[in-house]
């Protein structure tokens, strides 16, 4: 059938449907034209439900993707409701930033001293820094080179007696001209009525001797930590060795015999070697501000300090020097000085060794003790010149048929 015949069907069977729903209508077409027409009827219906039906679907879809956008957008709005006004955001500074960021250094724990068992954690943020706290009064110490061991002495401005009798006994050397160099560590003196004539005397000193490490800070017991820390920095930034002993003024040092030991020891790392207390009492913190060692919680918040040396007379390694050096940024300081050194050995994993020939007191030593011993504390500045004689017979008199590896063991 053509497309023409198709189309005058169509017309005629719109035409020819009755309205009324009148049958005889459709009666007086013929059986041909009256199939046709509801065939054509029957395919107009249906396309037009198509299209119903696809405009129904398209306006669901619609109204789905609005209701989806409406109930995220109601949701970023409330959410930022939420933020702004149940949660302050506090912002953090940069510093802080790079506390929480930074590695930290872990003490690792190795056998030995009982301290050392405990793990501690310091983070990696400048507490302070001696090359900016303390400043150098010239004239600045002369330094030598090729120095075996460099003599830290922590003295007061006011012992020039002190000083003066070290200079003329252990501190003079007769073997090596570099086998050791003595340097004194002083800070300022406080106010008082001859505050000038202490300066001027003193400054007239360094003149002539260049062996003061003049500091910035007050010279008083509290400043200790800076005054040994001062001493640390300086050298190894202007006058390095291969050992580095550190004392005081009132302490007799065997130098011949500290200087053979370290000969001896040369090829050691991690060097930290003195008088070390295992009683945990004497490493008690102490909190009582009418104490003159006390040490407040928000410096250090340990009950017991670590393991130390005590600061009458220790040796190190150099590069043990260097890592306490390192560290000590890092470690807020304390008024306790020998402890504040134990605990920057407790940070870079260094055990300090308890040797017999470090001693606290004066008195009750024979003749022979003096072959052995290399420090020797609470000594006055009148007997230095006679224990220096004494030191000298004993390596004379006393070593006769005892070997020389005996001489050089520490304990």
């Amino acid at each position: 059938m053509s497309l023409s015949r198709l189309r005058q069907l169509l017309c005629r069977g719109q035409q020819n449907i009755p309205k009324d729903g009148n049958k005889e209508v459709l009666l007086n077409n013929s059986p041909e034209d009256v199939g046709w027409s509801r065939y054509l009827v029957k395919l107009e219906v249906e396309t037009v439900m198509r299209r119903r039906q696809l405009s129904s679907t398209r306006v669901l879809l619609k109204t789905s993707v609005t209701t989806v956008l409406s109930i995220c957008l109601l949701f970023l709005i409330f959410y930022t409701i939420v933020l702004i006004f149940f949660t302050p955001v506090v912002p953090v500074e940069y510093n802080e930033w790079r506390a929480r960021h930074r590695l930290k250094l872990i003490a690792k724990i190795k056998s030995g001293s009982e301290s050392h068992k405990k793990t501690d954690q310091i983070a990696k943020s400048v507490m302070w820094n001696v090359s900016n706290s303390i400043n150098i009064h010239l004239p600045e110490p002369r330094c030598e080179e090729k120095l075996v061991i460099l003599i830290l002495i922590s003295s007061s401005v006011p012992h020039f007696q002190q000083r003066n009798a070290i200079r003329k006994s252990w501190c003079k050397t007769n073997q090596d001209k570099y086998a050791w160099k003595c340097i004194f560590l002083v800070g300022q003196p406080e106010e008082s009525g001859n505050f000038i004539e202490l300066i001027q005397k003193l400054q007239k000193e360094k003149e002539n001797n260049r062996d003061i490490l003049h500091g910035s800070y007050l010279d008083t017991y509290r400043n200790l930590t800076y005054k040994v820390m001062h001493g640390f920095s300086w050298a190894t930034a202007h006058c390095p060795a291969k050992f580095l002993l550190k004392t005081d003024d009132d302490c007799f040092v065997n130098t011949r015999l500290i200087y053979d030991l370290a000969l001896h020891h040369q090829d050691v790392n991690n060097l930290y070697i003195g008088t070390v207390s295992n009683d945990m009492e004497k490493r008690k913190v102490i909190r009582n501000v009418a104490n003159r060692w006390h040490v407040v919680q928000s410096d250090y918040n340990e009950e017991y300090y670590p393991s130390y040396a005590s600061g009458a007379g220790y040796l190190m390694s150099w590069d043990t020097v260097e890592k306490f050096v390192s560290i000590s940024p890092y470690i807020k300081p304390i008024p306790v000085e020998d402890a504040y050194v134990g605990i920057m050995a407790q940070a870079k994993n260094i055990i300090p060794s308890n040797s017999g020939r470090f001693v606290l007191m004066s008195n009750g030593w024979t003749l022979c003790n003096y072959a052995y011993l290399v420090v020797i504390h609470n000594v006055k500045y009148h007997q230095q010149e006679e224990l220096t004689h004494q030191s000298v017979q004993a390596t004379e008199k006393c070593l006769g048929g005892r070997s020389q590896g005996e001489m050089y063991t520490w304990n």
